[in-house]
């Protein structure tokens, strides 16, 4: 088997563009204050991360399933666009 063709063991990460503060009222922004830097989970293995910290923010949700939010990170600060 070639390395290709192994498993890495590593999960796919994915970063976040950040973005400016939204104005008020013209975006959806979550704003996380539990402990730790995950916003949310699910069953999957892709990992969505701070686009400027690389905090966890979202594990095991795809991209797809995250639209038209914005994440504040619990580690820096920053605002953080999901895909659409």
């Amino acid at each position: 088997m070639s390395n290709k063709q192994r498993p890495s063991g590593k999960k796919p990460r994915v970063s976040l563009a950040v973005i400016p503060e939204p104005e008020p009222d013209t975006r959806s922004v979550l704003v996380y204050t539990g402990e730790g830097t995950v916003v949310m989970r699910g069953d999957g293995n892709l990992t969505i991360e701070c686009g400027n910290c690389k905090a966890p923010l979202v594990v095991g949700l795809n991209t797809s399933q995250l639209q038209n939010l914005v994440l504040k990170c619990p580690q820096c600060g920053e605002f953080n666009e999901t895909l659409d």
